[in-house]
């Protein structure tokens, strides 16, 4: 059985994106009958991130495990270096799907150059592979594959094989580039004074309107 995989992320700019990895099979039938599952396996660098419980919304089209750290909050500073992963067990592959996923990035840290406006990082295509029963023979055309460390124990109870794949893009080509904007450590003084001018603000329209409020009470009981 052979797989043509093909990859895309749009919009090509902006902090939310979708990751399409178009998968077709000619005879998906195979798959079945072989009782494997298509799986794809995404290795995030820090500055990408998926939300897990938006990836709740696509369990018609696939069951998910993700490893690293959760938070969607942290900035790239306070994540760990290694960055997250995913793994998707899919519902169905074909004989043509799309697998969707979105991501999202986090804020970069402060650049301190003027001419350093943005950060990039290498988004490398799934790793597209079947796990299948024990009790299933390798199939012809099937190479082993190593399954992922993180997810090795979830794994543990199947054989994994790479089947025959064609890709529309040469190996060395096989990444995205993604690029996401930074803050620049000449604006800080900016943005601090801005933030505690509208914390002020704020604070004194709510006195303002407390005292009012205060004052009409005070108008009706007398």
């Amino acid at each position: 059985m052979a797989f043509r995989v093909s990859f895309s992320i749009n919009p090509p700019y902006g902090f939310h994106r979708t990751i399409t990895t178009s998968i077709t099979l000619k005879n998906p039938e195979l798959v079945e009958e072989s009782q494997c599952i298509a799986n794809l396996y995404y290795k995030f660098p820090v500055l990408v991130f998926v939300d897990p419980y938006e990836l709740t919304n696509y369990r018609h089209l696939y069951t998910f495990q993700h490893h690293g750290n959760p938070n969607l909050e942290l900035p790239v500073a306070a994540m760990d270096s290694n960055g997250t992963s995913l793994l998707l067990s899919l519902a169905s592959v074909g004989p043509q799907v799309d697998v969707k996923v979105p991501v999202h990035f986090r804020y970069g840290e402060i650049s301190h150059s003027n001419s350093e406006t943005h950060r990039s990082a290498e988004l490398a295509w799934p790793d597209l592979f079947l796990s299948c029963s024990s009790s299933v023979p390798k199939a012809k055309g099937l190479l082993s594959y190593e399954p992922p460390e993180e997810f090795a124990s979830s794994l543990g109870d199947h054989y994994l094989y790479t089947p025959l794949q064609t890709f529309d893009a040469e190996p060395s080509a096989r990444f995205a580039v993604v690029v996401a904007p930074v803050g620049q450590s000449t604006d800080l003084a900016q943005v601090r004074f801005g933030t505690v001018f509208t914390i002020a603000a704020m604070f004194g329209y709510l006195a303002y309107v407390s005292y009012m409020t205060a004052r009409r009470l005070r108008k009706r009981k007398g």
